[in-house]
Order: C-alpha cells, then sequence, then structure tokens
C-alpha cells in the first residue's frame, strides 16, 4: 500500500455500523479512524476478505454509503483496521465529506 494517496484523509472518530452487502441483517458496530470523500479506515473486532461488498452507515442511521473492502490488517490482539473505498454515498455523505 503506498504512502501517497489522491486526496488528504481526515483523522476522525465516527461510530459507524458495518454489514455485508450479501447479509444486510448482520450488523457490526466500529469506530472510524480516518475518513476522506472517498474511503476511509475503520477499526473492527473481525476480520474482513478483501473486495467484500459492505453497507457502511452511521449509528444514527443518517449517513449511508456502500463499500468495498481494500485491506483488513492487524491492529491489536483483537482488532482489525479495514481499508474502505466508497463505491455509493448518500446526499448526507456527500455533503459531510465536502467540509473535509
Amino acid at each position: 500500500m503506498s504512502d501517497t494517496r489522491k486526496e488528504k484523509r481526515k483523522s476522525e472518530s465516527l461510530l459507524v455500523l458495518l454489514s455485508r452487502v450479501k447479509e444486510p441483517w448482520l450488523t457490526e458496530a466500529a469506530s472510524t479512524e480516518n475518513v476522506s470523500s472517498h474511503g476511509m479506515r475503520v477499526l473492527t473486532d473481525r476480520f474482513w476478505k478483501r473486495d467484500t461488498k459492505v453497507i457502511v452507515q452511521s449509528s444514527e442511521y443518517e449517513l449511508w454509503a456502500r463499500a468495498k473492502v481494500v485491506y483488513c490488517q492487524p491492529f491489536s490482539d483483537r482488532t482489525f483496521a479495514i481499508g474502505l473505498e466508497l463505491t455509493a454515498r448518500t446526499g448526507g455523505w456527500i455533503i459531510r465529506s465536502s467540509t473535509l
């Protein structure tokens, strides 16, 4: 993974709910470490396979997005860090990301 990014990421802790597109009823609470208008790094309790299609929603349910897992790395003994590339966003994500 390159240290050079196309855009700047903002360090931000936001509570989110993650679910696989194929199993949207199974959600996991997680938190972001940083975000940009096209992606985010999320800390999660489980391993996620690369290219898994994910639904991301804020804990208050007002922000929704679809994303693809681009990497999953061990973060600590019981935590993983996943990189998500946003593939579709609601208006709320678009408006919010314009302020990053």
